[in-house]
């Protein structure tokens, strides 16, 4: 059950976009942690975390389908911001480009007639919506809280509790 080459070479891509985000959560974390945002921090680890197992999934389903494997190279991640929210603006602008890129290889695979990748990426479409809207969230919160510590404070409690995903 072979891949169309297309479609082989732009989930390929999709890894490195994958592990390209969660390079990128990784050093939003660190700058959280080296600012004494635990709770943010721990925020960006978790994306990380699950930037990495959506990478795998990818990954997976490319050998289980019998196309080659091929990891493309990632960039050094931007590591210096201006402010919890300048980080969680960057957060977005990330996941709306692995959304673009989403729909893109559901474009390809409804295009080839690839059915089964149809079905594959169903469940990436579903959270990409989540994805955003949980980063726009707390973006409009820091936004309302600008200027109040305690407020940045709680915020970044929230964060902290912020429960890991099921199937993550």
């Amino acid at each position: 059950m072979n891949l169309p080459v297309e479609l082989a070479s732009a989930l390929n891509a999709q890894i490195g976009m994958e592990f390209q985000a969660s390079y990128s959560y990784l050093s939003m974390s660190s700058y959280f942690e080296a600012n004494s945002w635990d709770g943010f921090a721990s925020w960006m680890s978790l994306q990380s975390d699950e930037e990495r197992v959506h990478a795998m999934k990818f990954y997976t389903y490319l050998l289980d389908r019998g196309a080659t494997v091929a990891l493309p190279a990632i960039e050094a991640p931007e590591y210096e911001f201006s402010s919890p929210l300048a980080v969680f603006e960057t957060s977005l602008a990330q996941e709306k480009k692995v959304t673009a890129a989403i729909n893109n290889l559901y474009k390809i695979a409804i295009q080839t007639d690839d059915f089964a990748t149809v079905s594959f990426l169903k469940w990436f479409l579903d959270e990409q919506v989540e994805e955003e809207k949980n980063v726009g969230d707390m973006i409009e919160k820091l936004k309302r809280a600008e200027g109040n510590p305690d407020a940045m404070l709680m915020l970044d409690n929230i964060a902290a509790n912020r429960p890991r995903e099921e199937g993550e």
